[in-house]
């Protein structure tokens, strides 16, 4: 019987996009070639519906409260956030498709409302936090519950549960594909993140290009999570005379912007410079030339922090666990 993973390898889509479509979801706005491409991969593949088992037994529970299992989703970014950059709506989505499978409430707190006080009185068992947050907000949130998972954010508190990307292991990964492709003049444009609370997250892939050897300092650009910002670096760039044979970028959004100046200009990708990115957004594959990025893999993301808020609830575990979820470059036309 075919699965969502299935018609996401056939259409090339993300499962939460495939999701979203298969479940009608009218509030995705999505393009209609891609929601026909879906549902025809699913008649084609005969994909059905069915209500999974939750994966793990909360029978004892069940039969006390006769209520399901409820858990929070604290998350620090806006609608018009997720609109600028699809990544954690992917996650989000994923969280929200695993909790459904596992026949969980779950309960969306958007943090830049500053709900706080819904999450304490919302009578939860468990509570997942998405999204970049500063040491104090962390320390908030796990004080509104013992049972709290960290996604997507770290922490060394011992006894928070924490599940990331590798993107440190990602990125040493690009440097040693570009310099085994015979390029070692690379440089870096990236975004700047804020917490709610105005404190700046340390990008890790920033930090990790900084530290390689070879690294040049004077080819970092940072600017805004947009393509706007990309846009307007890689043509200051341009102007400037001074362009590096690669340019490893931390998202797709930023490339976009990069990959229209570069164009405009009639740079050549990748004879004159290669370009890669991070997140495999689902247009990723549909720009000039196709975008080489790294997957995220926001699928197994997003089941990985349900799995452990659960596993947590069912356990009563104290101590914290660190899961680091591994990443894929997907290589395309913007690098040889």
């Amino acid at each position: 019987m075919a699965k969502l993973k299935d018609i996401a390898d056939a259409t090339g889509f993300s499962v939460a996009t495939v999701s979203r479509v298969l479940n009608h979801d009218h509030s995705f706005n999505v393009p209609e070639e891609t929601r026909l491409k879906v549902l025809r991969t699913a008649k084609r593949l005969n994909y059905v519906a069915i209500n999974r088992r939750p994966r793990y037994d909360f029978s004892e529970k069940e039969e006390s409260a006769k209520e399901k299992i409820r858990v929070g989703l604290a998350y620090s970014y806006s609608p018009s956030d997720e609109i600028i950059d699809p990544y954690y709506l992917s996650i989000k989505s994923a969280i929200g498709e695993s909790c459904e499978e596992s026949d969980i409430d779950l309960k969306v707190f958007y943090l830049h409302e500053r709900k706080y006080d819904d999450i304490k009185n919302g009578n939860l068992d468990g509570l997942i936090a998405l999204g970049k947050y500063s040491d104090y907000e962390i320390k908030a949130l796990h004080g509104l519950h013992e049972n709290f998972v960290l996604v997507d954010c770290y922490t060394e508190h011992p006894d928070i549960d924490v599940v990331i990307v590798d993107l440190k292991a990602a990125t040493k990964d690009i440097i040693q594909n570009l310099n085994q492709s015979g390029i070692t003049s690379i440089g870096f444009i990236g975004g700047i993140e804020s917490t709610i609370d105005g404190k700046v997250i340390e990008d890790i892939r920033f930090k990790t290009f900084t530290k390689h050897d070879g690294a040049d300092l004077d080819a970092v650009y940072l600017g805004r999570m947009t393509a706007d910002s990309g846009y307007e670096i890689m043509n200051n760039i341009i102007k400037s005379g001074n362009m590096k044979s690669a340019y490893i970028i931390s998202t797709d959004m930023i490339a976009l912007g990069c990959l229209k100046a570069l164009n405009e200009h009639g740079v050549k990708i990748p004879e004159h410079v290669s370009i890669v990115s991070f997140n495999n957004n689902v247009f990723s594959e549909f720009t000039v030339p196709a975008l080489t990025t790294v997957d995220l893999n926001t699928h197994y993301l997003g089941l990985a922090a349900t799995e452990t808020v659960l596993e947590r609830i069912k356990n009563k575990r104290k101590l914290g666990k660190k899961i680091f979820i591994p990443t894929q470059l997907i290589k395309r036309k913007t690098t040889f």
